[in-house]
């Protein structure tokens, strides 16, 4: 028997992605996370004043300096508030060239490089957006490891592979990418499939990272990135594993009629639990607690279609049928600052010859501009 409660909302959930994930600070040692709630005290306005020829007093603050240290140095506070202030520049400029070409590939969250060619500065952003971005403090810190931010994060830019680049900027006008026939939620012959129906790569990828020595995988890389082509006979199968750490076992893609029934939870087999779903205009969203302080929300968003050519070829191992396929916006928050982990990822629903179904991760992307090329690109 499934328990499954659906509840039509007026409001719009719009799927906004947190940037933490895609910073490269992030990845610095988990030790030092606490200590970053201190940023918050420090001060971004700053003086810098210039007196004579070439002589200026420092713009950043001694704190701000011991704050660098506190994450090895990767930037100088200097260069920082100076990337800041060329941003600032060419927004004041208007010139919409020069600052995407502050982007490196494509922004973590933002207008693709294929949406704004051709664009005027006017096309893109508002002159209240500009306004907010201009008026802003210019930062010698980051905000943690998330990055550093212009206007409450209207825009993210950070120090990578010693270049400074802008990763995110929000609140410019929105590409539509979707058909007027995509639906809210994916339909199926035995209902709405749920969001946690969507296996991910776990923030700790401790899931793939099971799966990976379970089937002596040693391309991770690639395994992460396109699980598609390991599911088959002789790699990565469809049944789930017990992981190393004992407890619930867990799958990558999950098998549909359990999953309908509240049975497969974000890749992990559970007892069954009670489903409610929040149905909105662009989104599907569930709660899922095991607790009464303990909960976990999951949302989804179909962004495009994908040929059942294309899903077929990007699992060409498994020995079933593709019947349908979507690039979809999924994501997961369990509380706390950190906000919602999104990724975007090509799923397939496939019908194996026993006639059992699955939910399986072909393609998995960090960037939405990423995914979506990708999928323009499979459908030439």
């Amino acid at each position: 028997m499934r328990f499954l409660s659906v509840k039509f909302l007026t409001g719009v959930t719009a799927i906004t992605p947190s940037p933490i994930s895609y910073y490269p600070c992030y990845a610095l040692s988990m030790k030092k996370l606490l200590p970053v709630l201190i940023v918050f005290g420090i001060s971004f306005g700053h003086t810098g004043v210039t007196i004579g020829n070439d002589k200026t007093v420092l713009s950043c603050s001694e704190r701000d300096r011991e704050y660098a240290k506190f994450w090895d140095n990767y930037y100088d506070p200097e260069d920082a508030r100076n990337f800041g202030m060329k941003i600032k520049q060419f927004v004041k400029d208007r010139n919409l060239e020069a600052l995407f070409g502050f982007v490196e590939g494509e922004l973590t969250w933002g207008p693709r490089k294929k949406f704004i060619k051709g664009k005027g500065f006017s096309e893109i952003f508002t002159e209240k957006w500009s306004d907010r971005v201009l008026a802003s403090d210019t930062p010698c810190s980051p905000v943690g490891g998330r990055g550093f931010m212009l206007a409450s994060g209207a825009i993210w830019f950070t120090k990578k592979n010693d270049r400074w680049q802008v990763i995110s900027i929000n609140g410019a006008r929105e590409e539509s990418i979707s058909a007027a026939e995509i639906p809210i939620g994916w339909k199926t012959s035995g209902g709405l499939i749920p969001p946690h129906c969507f296996v991910r790569n776990w923030m700790s990828s401790d899931n793939y990272e099971e799966f990976e020595s379970k089937y002596s995988i040693k391309s991770r890389k690639i395994f992460r990135k396109n699980p598609g082509k390991y599911f088959g006979p002789d790699t990565v199968r469809l049944l789930p594993i017990t992981p190393s750490w004992g407890g619930k076992k867990i799958v990558l893609a999950a098998p549909l009629e359990p999953c309908l029934e509240g049975s497969v939870i974000g890749g992990e087999i559970v007892k069954q639990k009670k489903i409610d779903l929040e149905i909105s205009k662009k989104s599907i969203k569930s709660r899922i607690c095991s607790s009464e302080t303990s909960c976990t929300s999951y949302a989804y968003r179909i962004l495009t279609k994908v040929s059942r050519k294309n899903c077929q070829n990007l699992a060409p191992n498994l020995k079933g049928k593709c019947e349908g396929a979507f690039l979809i916006a999924v994501g997961d928050y369990s509380g706390g600052s950190m906000g919602w982990d999104y990724s975007y990822n090509i799923y397939g629903l496939f019908s194996l010859p026993d006639k059992r179904k699955f939910v399986v991760p072909l393609r998995n992307f960090y960037k939405k501009n990423d995914a979506v090329n990708y999928v323009e690109k499979l459908a030439q």
